[in-house]
Order: structure tokens, then C-alpha cells, then sequence
């Protein structure tokens, strides 16, 4: 089966080489100089360059994706037939949005591409199916990885296809950034599935609960951390001054472009027993404990900050509580005495009333 593997291989690589060169040969050469031909050559090449993207980042994909595997099965070579049928249709479809551009045309070949990116996905689930075992946990850390891109490029091409009934001229040259959008996004996905099969089965199970953010930000930490494969001990840090996890910085877009095309660390499969891949296991593993310790160390620290807010709202609420008592007993003193001095008037005025009435009984006797 690895022979046959190795024909198809070749059988997928001819297949997309031939819809490129029709794409070619499609094109409609400009036989007198008139400016209203120039233009239309000029839209046509604009339109094979949109396409040319797509099936570019097709074989891209497929490469990478194929690169992975030295055997097969006949679901992978089922679903790699059915993948390459939609994609055969490319120069079909580039040639009726280029010679009529309405939104048939141009909702047609935005039908083509997600049914080609749909036919793409189910070949790349059947290589990891191929590829891995339940026991391992990868078809969960695949779905986890892989599923909400997926989303985003289903949920894009939906609405582009809606958009293309209103708008054609539009989002025809909406389909050329498409493609490296999906190749960015599906080259790094594709990078975390490379650390993450390193991993202990126990690790993968610990990388299935972490979310989003957290994901991220280890692969962060494997992009800024390169493994040094010839001398580090088995499960032993590279760097013994600083933590693995110091500094990580977001990979930059020259970086990307950099480095290596497929793992990024030479690591051809998950299996191999080579020398350097086992180094570069091991410091993944290393990274990837290191990234717990620094995970559960910034959750204590996130708890204690906690409890001490907690604690100084506690405090605060006590101190509000206490001078709320102490406000209420100032008022009721303040009542108190309020009544007192209204008492001690009322007495003093009666003390008045009788002092003159005594006086006036004086009087009366007098006179």
C-alpha cells in the first residue's frame, strides 16, 4: 500500500497540474489591439489568478496533509477521488465567471469552493482516523483545533454566496484573499495537531480541557521556544537560566514566513523513532510541563489576588457597615438629646406658666 500511496500522491499532483494549465489555456489571447479585448484579457487573468489561488492552496493542503502518512486505506483514497472531482471543475467554473460575470456565475463558484473545501475536510478526517488511534485522544484534539476554523470558513463562504446575488462584480475579488486566509489559518492549526502528537496521551487529555486562550498561548510558547535536538538531556530544559515560558512573544508574519513548511521542527510523523524526533518529543513534553507548572502558578496567584480582593471587599464592606452604626448611633444621640432639649423647653415653659400665674395670684390678693 505504500507504493500505491506514493501513485496516488503522483495522481493528485497531475490532476491539479492539468486544471491549472487549462485555467492557461482558457485564457482568450488578444488578436488585434483593441482596448475593449486588453480589458477583457485583464479581467480574465484577474479571475485565473483568484482561481489559481484557490487550487494552489488546495495541492498546498493536500501535500502537507499527505506528507504526514507513509501508508494508506481505501477511505483515504475514496475521499481523495472525491475531493479532486469539485476541484476539476475549477477551470469550468473560472471560465463562466470570466466570460460572464453575473450572480449565477459567481454564486456558482462560491457552491464550488465550499463543496471543495467540505470534500478536503472529509479526506483530512479520514487521514487522522488512518493515522491515529482513539486511545491517543488526536480525533478529539482534531476537532477541537480544526472546528471552529472550519466553522469560519463555512460561515464565510455562506456569506459570500449571499452576497454574490446582490453584489457579483464585488465578491469575485472577495474570493482572492479566501485562500490565504484558509492557508494561514489551516497552516497553524495544522502546526498545534504536530506539538500536540508529541505529546503524553495524559498531556492530550490535559490540552483537550484547556481553552481557547490557553491553547494559543502554548503555541505560542512552541513558536518562540526551537528545540535543541543534539545535546539536551531527556526531559530536561535546553536553557537552565530561564523557564521555557519566559518572554513568549506572538509568532511575527516574517517569522512565519520563515520557517519551515509542514511540522516546523522536521518531525515527518508522529511515530518515527529517529533520534531527533525523540530529542524534540521530550522538549515538548518539557515545554508542555512547564507550561502547567506556569499555568497552575498563575492560577494561584489569580486565587490568592481573589482572596485578597475578596478579603479587602470584605473589609471595606465591615469599615461601611461600622460607620453606617456609627452614623446611625450619632443620629440617634443627636434625637435623644433633640428630645431632651424639647423636654427640658416644655418644662421650662410650664416652670414660666406657673411662676406667673403665682404671681398674678399675689397681684390679686394685694389689690
Amino acid at each position: 500500500m505504500k507504493k500505491l500511496k506514493v501513485r496516488l500522491d503522483a495522481f493528485s499532483d497531475a490532476v491539479i497540474a492539468i486544471i491549472l494549465t487549462i485555467m492557461v489555456l482558457d485564457l482568450t489571447p488578444v488578436l488585434r489591439d483593441n482596448l475593449n479585448d486588453y480589458l477583457l484579457l485583464s479581467k480574465e487573468i484577474g479571475v485565473y489568478i483568484i482561481s489559481f489561488a484557490f487550487v494552489a492552496n488546495m495541492w498546498y493542503q493536500h501535500a502537507t496533509l499527505f506528507n504526514e502518512i507513509d501508508d494508506m486505506s481505501y477511505r483515504i483514497m475514496l475521499a481523495d477521488f472525491l475531493f479532486l472531482i469539485p476541484l476539476s471543475l475549477t477551470p469550468l467554473a473560472t471560465n463562466m465567471m470570466a466570460e460572464n460575470t453575473t450572480n449565477i456565475t459567481v454564486m456558482a463558484y462560491g457552491l464550488l469552493v465550499g463543496i471543495t473545501g467540505t470534500c478536503f475536510r472529509l479526506l483530512a478526517r479520514s487521514i487522522i482516523h488512518f493515522q491515529y488511534t482513539d486511545t491517543s485522544k488526536m480525533r478529539q484534539v482534531y476537532r477541537k483545533i480544526f472546528g471552529q476554523h472550519n466553522l469560519i470558513y463555512v460561515l464565510l463562504n455562506g456569506v459570500l454566496i449571499i452576497l454574490a446575488y446582490f453584489f457579483p462584480q464585488v465578491v469575485l475579488w472577495l474570493y482572492l484573499p479566501y485562500p490565504l486566509i484558509y492557508m494561514l489559518l489551516s497552516s497553524r492549526d495544522r502546526q498545534q495537531m504536530y506539538d500536540v502528537a508529541q505529546l503524553t496521551t495524559n498531556q492530550r487529555q490535559q490540552y483537550l480541557r484547556l481553552p481557547r486562550d490557553r491553547m494559543k498561548q502554548f503555541s505560542r510558547l512552541v513558536a518562540a521556544q526551537k528545540p535543541q535536538t543534539s545535546a539536551s538531556p531527556a526531559g530536561t530544559q535546553p536553557n537552565n537560566e530561564q523557564p521555557l515560558t519566559q518572554d513568549v512573544k506572538p509568532i511575527s508574519w516574517r517569522d512565519w514566513l520563515d520557517q519551515p513548511i509542514g511540522s516546523g521542527s522536521g518531525v515527518q510523523a508522529a511515530n518515527s523513532q529517529s533520534p531527533n524526533v525523540e530529542a524534540i518529543k521530550e522538549f515538548r513534553r518539557a515545554q508542555w510541563d512547564d507550561f502547567q507548572r506556569q499555568t497552575k502558578t498563575q492560577r494561584a496567584a489569580r486565587d490568592q489576588a481573589a482572596k485578597e480582593l475578596e478579603h479587602q471587599q470584605a473589609a471595606q464592606k465591615a469599615a461601611a457597615k461600622q460607620a453606617t452604626r456609627e452614623h446611625e448611633r450619632e443620629q440617634e444621640a443627636k434625637k435623644e438629646a433633640a428630645e431632651l432639649a424639647a423636654k427640658q423647653r416644655e418644662r421650662d415653659q410650664e416652670a414660666e406658666e406657673d411662676a406667673a400665674k403665682l404671681a398674678a395670684k399675689k397681684l390679686s390678693k394685694i389689690s
